[in-house]
């Protein structure tokens, strides 16, 4: 079951090629859960809540361009070539395909049924946060090596619930539920970060260690679990701040564009990037479910 002397090189697959990346990432996250690095995971993981259901929740809206509809597969790269690199690229996608509204169209364009609302909401719960649980409470090669795969977990669990309560039964608007899932992660996010985050801004020094991408290299040669933070920091900038970048094209207005502005840096500082990201993402779904103009001026 060793292989060459790595306790985490192990066979999971049977491809050579893939088995090695994946004996990466496992040796690069039980690094990273060193108790010296808990806000990080808790600021990494909260974040990554908000953004992984970003492309699923798109997937599930009515009209949706075939680019879309393959949010496992978006899933799946990022955990393989990081976030930094891949969620911009969708991000990219999101805005061409013209999916990156902020405002309601007529008809059923940006609509997501009961069913598959609350589907989205089981396949976070049993495909994301459980597996994350599991992986940092035991600290063990399978559920990590379980959680590289997480997005695909997710879409299997989404495609169970589907198939116990078809979303054809269920067709009345399910944002209330997409907001309930997108406030879940909001408060989540601001506990973690109010627990794990503000004694750090009490000890800049630790702060900056643990959560401030370093600049310039080191001078003293880093352990492992500080190259691995070094790189996980610098992969969160990147991933958290495309996506921040993206919800300005939420925004209606250079008003809009201003107060979306000030709410992720106050809201990032006060309560973490994950509840910035899921506080915009919640006020969205509330405002694509509101009525047009034109509908308006029909009544």
């Amino acid at each position: 079951m060793y292989q060459s002397g790595y306790p985490l090189r192990l066979a999971f697959t049977g491809y050579p090629a893939l088995d090695y990346r994946l004996c990466a990432l496992v040796a690069l996250f039980h690094a990273l859960l060193d108790p010296a690095y808990r806000p990080l995971v808790a600021e990494l993981m909260t974040a990554l809540a908000a953004v992984t259901m970003i492309p699923f929740v798109e997937a599930a809206r009515e009209k949706r361009s075939i680019l879309l509809r393959m949010p496992a597969a978006v899933g799946v790269l990022f955990q393989l070539f990081s976030f930094a690199a891949i969620m911009p690229v969708y991000y990219v996608a999101l805005i061409l395909t013209g999916a990156a509204i902020g405002s309601p169209v007529k008809g059923r364009a940006t609509k997501i049924t009961q069913g598959s609302a609350e589907a989205l909401f089981f396949a976070l719960i049993a495909g994301y946060i459980i597996p994350t649980v599991c992986m940092i409470m035991f600290q063990d090669v399978i559920p990590t090596v379980l959680w590289q795969g997480y997005p695909i977990i997710m879409a299997l669990a989404q495609l169970l619930y589907l198939i116990i309560r078809p979303s054809s039964r269920y067709m009345e608007s399910g944002y209330a539920t997409i907001q309930t899932m997108y406030g879940f992660i909001f408060v989540t996010s601001a506990i973690f970060h109010i627990y794990y985050t503000w004694p750090l801004f009490f000890d800049i020094q630790q702060f900056q260690k643990v959560l401030v991408p370093q600049l310039a290299l080191s001078k003293h040669p880093l352990s492992l679990p500080e190259g691995v933070a070094a790189v996980i920091q610098w992969d969160a900038v990147f991933g958290i701040g495309s996506t921040l970048l993206m919800t300005f094209w939420f925004a209606q207005g250079l008003k809009e564009m201003v107060l979306l502005f000030l709410w992720h840096v106050l809201s990032s500082v006060a309560l973490g990037p994950g509840a910035a990201i899921a506080g915009v993402l919640l006020f969205r779904e509330g405002r694509l479910n509101s009525r047009t103009p034109a509908e308006d001026k029909e009544d």
